[in-house]
């Protein structure tokens, strides 16, 4: 019998909880009452959490893990101990803030770019961008075969019909620990509210190749499907796209959360990096929307980053390339800004 020592959460616990035997093996415990898997015990070993405090920790639980034989011999008592990844020590955690710093479940990614071909408000990068972020997350775990693309040039148009559905696909099964990330470069716009949730009475929105609108509460509306343990990452390089999923917590590059909007509940983990605020607007260039290339160029120069880090990299290249435009970064359940971000 091994025990762990670790904070009593105010709630049922929603993220893995990433724990190492003492041979070295990485497990997890999803929660209350769940299994823990170990790649070094043939049958697994079951987990059971017990609030009830002790009288050395008050405030703590105890997390009791029962090992089984394997081929070979079996555990005496290895020591379980949490790794450095989670701090749960008192004053570094807070039971609303995102713990998790990865996913181990399935990896799948919907990138739309739209260039506007042979209109008046033609693009010149939004295609390209979606290449590049294409190769970047295969660089980064996703599988080719797991990542669709809706561009001018797919057989498929991204139509505002063809986006909604891609959306629909993207989140349709997902399940807890799952990774998605959605890409998304084109235009970007505002207009009027009409449901009266908007502080500046105007909806974000982005356009399909058809010219018609998706704002931002039909998007936020089909996120509130994911279920709690699912991770989703937003990337939209558009005009007006600060709070293009209506996320109720906004960052800044010290990590304060200056900006909160109550009321908006979705129970995954959805963190979404916009090009510009929501009254600015985002550049274009032959080569890929400033955005996208800033996102990819921080993340590449330097992949263990923290939130607050890695947004502080992508303004820094934006501002060094005399653009005006103040990328964003906003998130579904408040974060603790000093933990690294893992697509």
């Amino acid at each position: 019998m091994a025990s762990i020592i670790t904070r009593r959460p105010s709630t049922p616990l929603r993220m893995p909880v990433p724990v190492a035997l003492s041979t070295g093996s990485r497990s997890y415990i999803n929660g209350r009452g769940a299994y823990l898997v170990s790649s070094n015990c043939g049958h697994g070993s079951h987990a059971d959490v017990n609030h009830s405090s002790t009288k050395l920790f008050s405030d703590k639980c105890k997390i009791e893990c029962q090992h089984h034989d394997h081929a070979g011999g079996g555990y005496n008592s290895p020591r379980v101990k949490l790794l450095p990844a989670i701090q749960l020590d008192a004053g570094t955690s807070h039971p609303d803030h995102r713990r998790h710093s990865e996913s181990w479940g399935r990896k799948r990614a919907l990138c739309i770019g739209i260039n506007y071909r042979n209109r008046p408000n033609e693009l010149q990068g939004c295609i390209e961008d979606t290449k590049n972020i294409h190769r970047f997350l295969t660089q980064n775990d996703f599988k080719a075969d797991d990542i669709t693309m809706l561009t001018d040039e797919t057989v498929k148009k991204p139509t505002r019909s063809n986006i909604l559905d891609a959306l629909s696909q993207l989140f349709e099964g997902a399940q807890a620990n799952d990774s998605l990330f959605l890409h998304y470069s084109g235009h970007g716009s505002q207009i009027p509210d009409t449901n009266g949730d908007e502080v500046d009475g105007r909806d974000e929105s982005i356009e399909s190749c058809d010219s018609l609108v998706i704002i931002d509460d039909d998007i936020h509306e089909m996120l509130r499907s994911l279920p709690s343990g699912c991770q989703l990452t937003a990337l939209f390089d558009s005009c007006h796209s600060g709070t293009i999923l209506d996320l109720p917590y906004t960052y800044n590059c010290i990590g304060q959360c200056y900006g909160t909007t109550p009321g908006l509940d979705i129970s995954a983990d959805v963190i979404c990096w916009s090009g510009a605020k929501d009254n600015q607007k985002g550049s274009d260039t032959p080569k890929g929307g400033v955005m996208t290339r800033a996102f990819i160029d921080a993340f590449q120069n330097k992949p263990k980053q923290s939130y607050k880090e890695l947004l502080h990299s992508i303004r820094t290249i934006v501002e060094r390339k005399q653009h005006k435009q103040i990328p964003q970064l906003g998130s579904s359940r408040q974060i603790d800004p000093n933990l690294d971000f893992i697509l």
